[in-house]
Formats: structure tokens, sequence, C-alpha cells
């Protein structure tokens, strides 16, 4: 567990499954993602990330807000299938939530746990041209532009940050 001053980063439990369901149904959550989900789709999505910690002992961690104990986000490192190569940091938030600087304090979390206890030299977050948002908070963080890769939802710009 994570703890920032407004915010408690945690692994999800199967409790949380409803509330990303809901998440990945909603539009304007998935627009910069892989678009909206089915509760299966959405499912398999858990899956994955519980798998993921399985296997690489880090991933994808529930943010909470402090005051109330809501689940309102996501955040995390975790391997990219399009880059392999270093853990991505990446974030998403229940829009109800956006627009709080949330996803800089959450994202500077999970880039001093990449960089600290996991002990990793280089993070990548990754995004589309479209997403100016996620971009910004990269930049807040200190990401700079590193490469653009193809993919299935078009052109993706890996950001990178290297431990100093």
């Amino acid at each position: 567990m994570i703890e920032t001053e407004r915010l408690t980063l945690r692994r999800f439990t199967e409790a949380d499954r409803d509330t990303v369901a809901r998440w990945n149904a909603d539009p304007d959550f998935t627009r910069h993602l892989s678009g909206a989900q089915t509760r299966a789709q959405s499912d398999a999505i858990f899956d994955r990330w519980a798998q993921h910690w399985d296997d690489r002992g880090l991933g994808i961690l529930a943010v909470e807000w402090n005051e109330s104990g809501a689940l309102i986000g996501r955040v995390g490192p975790q391997f990219h299938r399009y880059w392999p190569r270093d853990p991505e940091v990446g974030w998403a938030f229940d829009p109800a939530w956006w627009g709080r600087g949330l996803a800089t304090e959450a994202g500077a979390a999970a880039v001093a746990w990449g960089f600290g206890e996991l002990g990793y030299a280089r993070l990548v977050s990754i995004t589309t041209e479209a997403n100016t948002a996620s971009r910004n908070v990269m930049a807040k963080l200190g990401f700079q532009l590193h490469e653009r890769i193809p993919s299935e939802w078009g052109e993706l710009w890996v950001h990178a940050l290297d431990r100093e």
C-alpha cells in the first residue's frame, strides 16, 4: 500500500470488479484507452491485472480517496505488450474526479515506487497524441517523448523517464 496526501494506492480486490466494470463501460473513461468494454471484457482485463501481479510482482493499483475510501481510479507500473522493455506507468480516473491533480499525485507515487522499491532504471508512459490530459501529466512528472510506435489503436507515443 502506498499513501499520498489525498490518496491510498493498493492492490485491487474482488470487491472492486463492479466499479472497474462500470468504468470500462463508460465511453468517457475509456475514450483514450481501448474503448468501452462489456462486462466479460472488463472481467478479462481485471483477471489480466491480477495475473500480471502474480507473474511480475507489480502492476495496476486501485486508487482510493483517503477521506471516504471511495475507489476513484487506477494507476501503476505494468509491462505493456507494445513496449515490453520497461514498465509503463499509466493512470485512469473516474470522470467525476477529473481536474483535481489526482493523476499527477498518483502518478508521482507510482514513479517513486518504480524507481525506489522496485528498482527500475527507466519507466515509460504510453498514450496517443490525442490524449493531451495524460501527456500533460507525463510532462509534469518529467517524462519526455521517446518514440512513436504503431498499434491497433493508431500511433502510440512512448514517453520515458530515467532514474537519476
